[in-house]
């Protein structure tokens, strides 16, 4: 990429700072999984498999599976500063969760070694450009067994909240007057209280293709409120969302 484009350094360094570490240690204390999350996964995952969380940031999703019942889980975070909160926190609660640094795009783990994974909070859509995600899903399909199951989030492009934002962000890049660190329509690059953000907002559709293009098989998605009535800590925190199952057939 180039110099004045968004890149992943950029991403991990947010991840990196003290104010969002902090701010995912609360949640990983105060919030859990999320109601929609334990739906989805007591449906999908049986509490022998073995299941990778990737972007597990301090542990919220990892350590709630645990508590979930789940025996089996590794947490893959790209922030080393994250990792280390994450393995301080495990020790605290005596876990058997391990969590490891890497990158979602280059896995160092060995072909279908697990039963399924997670990428959890939109994690997937920080990663950016299109070709570096479709190598996530690619790199993860690999490390999944076939007939494994794949968990995800993405934001939609298609609320009816954003569709105001987007039409305007539309004619911004048919006049080649978008930010300029912006690799392709449906990024986002904001200021927000924890600082500077990027995640991209893709399409259903989008989403469909690359999911086929990466060789997985596409169950079923939903919007986060059609699964559960969150708590208002949980909607404090994130945002509505869209679930994602989808199959390796091997």
């Amino acid at each position: 990429m180039n110099g004045d484009k968004v890149e992943s350094n950029w991403v991990r360094q947010f991840y990196e700072t003290d104010r969002v570490v902090n701010h995912y240690r609360r949640a990983t204390a105060n919030i859990g999984l999320w109601r929609s999350e334990e739906v989805v996964f007591r449906r999908v995952f049986d509490l022998d498999d073995r299941l990778l969380e990737l972007g597990a940031g301090t542990g919220r999703i990892a350590f709630g599976l645990e508590e979930a019942g789940y025996r089996h889980i590794m947490g893959l975070e790209l922030s080393r500063e994250m990792v280390r909160e994450a393995r301080r926190i495990g020790k605290l609660l005596e876990t058997s969760v391990s969590f490891v640094g890497g990158d979602a795009t280059g896995l160092s783990f060995e072909d279908n070694l697990f039963d399924g994974a997670i990428f959890g909070f939109n994690g997937l859509m920080q990663i950016p450009g299109r070709e570096a995600r479709l190598r996530a899903l690619k790199e993860i399909r690999r490390v999944v067994r076939a007939g494994g199951a794949f968990v995800f989030t993405t934001h939609d492009r298609h609320t009816p909240r954003f569709k105001k934002f987007w039409r305007a962000e539309e004619t911004r890049w048919r006049k080649g007057a978008q930010q300029k660190e912006l690799l392709e329509f449906g990024d986002r690059w904001e200021e927000t209280d924890l600082g500077r953000l990027y995640i991209h907002v893709p399409t259903p559709e989008e989403v469909r293709a690359a999911l086929q293009e990466a060789g997985w098989k596409c169950e079923w998605d939903r919007p986060r409120s059609g699964i559960a009535n969150e708590t208002l800590p949980t909607r404090e925190f994130s945002d509505e969302c869209r679930f994602w199952v989808a199959r390796n057939p091997g």
